[in-house]
C-alpha cells in the first residue's frame, strides 16, 4: 500500500469516532471503561524548568551514528522502507546497504535538498550533518524528511535544548537522537492502530497526561497531515513550511513537555521510565490529569504495571499487568478509597453522588487562581451535610468551625474532618494525597493564604 494511502486510511480512523473511551484491561474480565475528561489542556512547563530536566536527563541519551534507526528499534517501529538497486543485464531488483551505491546518481531536485538542509545545519546548528541524516546515505530519504520537518517544528525548544547542553562533549549529537526519537515515534503513532509497548507505551501515557487528550489527537492528526505534505514536497521550502505549520498546530508549552518526554525516553528503560515521569516538573498537574482522562495513577508502581497502549477508533486501551487493579484511579467515573467512594467532585456529581464533599473545604480556595471546584479531589459522605449526626455534617462542621488560614491549615483541618466522619487514618492520608496533588498543580504552596477561617 502506498504511503498516502496508509496515512489517509489513519487520519479517517482517529477521526470519525465522536466519543473516545479508555479502556483499561488486565486480562480478567471486562476491562474498564472511562469516558476522559475532556477540557483539560497541555502542562505548563517553564523554560527554566524545561533546561533543568534537559540539564538532569540528556546525560542518558545516547549520542548514536544513526539516530532514526536507534529509535526505531527502541520504539519496536516495523521496518517500512528499504535500499534496492536495479541490476539491467538481468533486469532484478537487488537488495542493497546504505553506502554500498558511492557512484548513485542523485535527480536535481535531491542534490539541491541536500544542499539547503546542509546550509539549514550550518546556519542554525554550527555546521555539518547537524541531525545525521546523511550517514551512509547520498540523499535525505522519506523517514530523513520527516525528520527534518519535526526538528524546523521544534526549532525553537531545541535551540533552548542546545543551549543548555553547551557544556556537554557533543550536544548536537544529543540533540540529532531526540529529533530521530520525535520523528519515530511520530511515525508509530501514524500506523494503522499502532500497539506501543515498553518506554513507547509510557511515552504515550506521558504524552496524554503533559499534553491533555484533545491537544494529542489534535498533533496526530497534523502529524498525519504533514507526512502526507512531505511525501509531496520536492524543495526544502516545502518541508519547512510543513514542519512550521505542524509546529504552530502544537504550540510552545506543548512541544517543550514533548521534548522533555522525548529526551527521558531515549534515554532510559521502561522500569526507568516509569521511576523518572513522576518526578519530571510539572508531573503534580499531569497526575491529575492522567487520573481524569486516562483513569490511572501518575505513579511509579502504577507506570511500571503498563505492558502496551493501543490506540484504535475508539480511544486507547491500556494493557495493565493481571496484579494492577489497584493502580487503577477509579472503576467508572469514581473510585473506592477503602469504604468509600472518591474522585473529583465533578465525577461524582456526574455519577449522580448527591453526598459528595470536597477534601479541602470548598469555600476556603475557592478564589484560589487556577482552582476548580469540579476538577478539586472529593470523597461521599452519607447524609446531607445540614442534617447533624451524619458523616456528612460532622466532616463539614468540623471545616467549617475549624482556624485556618494556610493551605498547610485546611489539609490539617481535613484530615481532622475526615477522621471525623468515619475515615480510618489510611483512607484520610490518600485522599490528603490526592488533594495536594492537585493543589501543587495549580501552584499552591503550604504557605498560600486560603479564606479567612470561621463559618466561610
Amino acid at each position: 500500500m502506498k504511503r498516502w494511502a496508509v496515512v489517509l486510511l489513519f487520519a479517517s480512523l482517529v477521526g470519525c469516532t465522536p466519543t473516545k473511551v479508555v479502556r483499561l484491561d488486565t486480562g480478567q474480565g471486562r476491562p474498564i471503561i472511562h469516558v476522559p475528561r475532556r477540557d483539560l489542556g497541555p502542562v505548563e512547563v517553564s523554560q527554566e524548568k524545561f533546561k533543568e530536566a534537559v540539564a538532569e536527563h540528556s546525560p542518558s541519551v545516547p549520542a548514536v551514528e544513526r539516530p532514526l534507526e536507534y529509535a526505531g528499534r527502541l520504539f519496536d517501529v516495523p521496518e517500512r522502507s528499504g535500499w534496492f538497486w536495479y541490476e539491467g543485464r538481468s533486469q532484478r531488483l537487488m537488495a542493497s546497504e546504505p553506502g554500498s551505491t558511492p557512484n548513485l546518481r542523485l535527480l536535481p531536485e535531491d542534490g539541491e535538498l541536500k544542499r539547503r538542509y546542509l546550509l539549514w545545519c550550518e546556519e542554525l546548528w554550527g555546521g555539518g550533518d547537524c541531525l545525521r541524516l546523511l550517514v551512509d546515505k547520498p540523499f535525505l530519504d522519506g523517514d530523513a524528511k520527516y525528520a527534518l520537518a519535526m526538528a524546523i517544528a521544534h526549532s525553537k525548544v531545541l535551540g533552548a535544548m542546545k543551549e543548555e547542553l553547551a557544556r556537554m562533549v557533543n550536544p548536537q549529537a544529543v540533540v540529532a537522537t531526540v529529533v530521530g526519537g520525535l520523528t519515530m515515534y511520530a511515525i508509530l503513532l501514524a500506523l494503522p492502530e499502532p500497539v506501543s509497548k515498553g518506554v513507547a507505551a509510557l511515552l504515550t501515557l506521558g504524552a496524554i497526561a503533559y499534553l491533555g487528550w484533545d491537544t494529542v489527537w489534535r498533533l496526530m492528526d497534523g502529524w498525519l497531515v504533514l507526512m502526507k505534505e512531505v511525501d509531496q514536497a520536492t524543495t526544502f521550502d516545502g518541508i519547512s513550511a510543513s514542519g512550521e505549520k505542524f509546529g504552530d498546530t502544537m504550540g510552545e508549552k506543548a512541544a517543550r513537555a514533548f521534548v522533555m518526554l522525548g529526551t527521558v525516553a531515549l534515554g532510559n528503560t521502561a522500569s526507568g521510565m516509569a521511576a523518572t515521569l513522576p518526578k519530571l516538573p510539572g508531573a503534580g498537574q499531569a497526575a491529575v490529569v492522567a487520573e481524569t482522562q486516562l483513569n490511572l495513577r501518575f505513579t511509579a508502581p502504577s507506570l511500571a504495571q503498563v505492558e502496551s497502549v493501543a490506540i484504535t477508533a475508539e480511544g486507547v486501551t491500556i494493557a495493565l499487568a493481571p496484579n494492577a487493579v489497584a493502580m487503577v484511579a477509579r472503576d467508572s467515573s469514581s473510585s473506592t478509597v477503602g469504604r468509600f467512594r472518591a474522585g473529583t467532585y465533578g465525577d461524582l456529581k456526574n455519577a449522580g453522588i448527591k453526598d459528595a464533599h470536597h477534601v479541602i473545604q470548598d469555600a476556603a480556595v475557592r478564589e484560589l487562581p487556577g482552582y476548580d471546584s469540579r476538577a478539586a479531589p472529593a470523597v461521599e459522605l452519607k447524609g446531607p451535610a445540614t442534617r447533624v449526626g451524619t458523616a456528612h455534617y460532622e466532616a463539614t462542621q468540623v471545616q467549617r468551625q475549624a482556624g485556618g488560614g494556610t493551605y498547610a491549615d485546611e489539609r490539617r483541618i481535613a484530615y481532622e474532618a475526615l477522621r471525623r466522619a468515619g475515615l480510618s487514618h489510611e483512607e484520610a492520608q490518600t485522599l490528603i494525597g490526592r488533594a495536594d496533588d492537585y493543589f501543587k498543580s495549580i501552584g499552591v504552596t503550604p504557605s498560600t493564604p486560603t479564606r479567612i477561617p470561621g463559618n466561610r
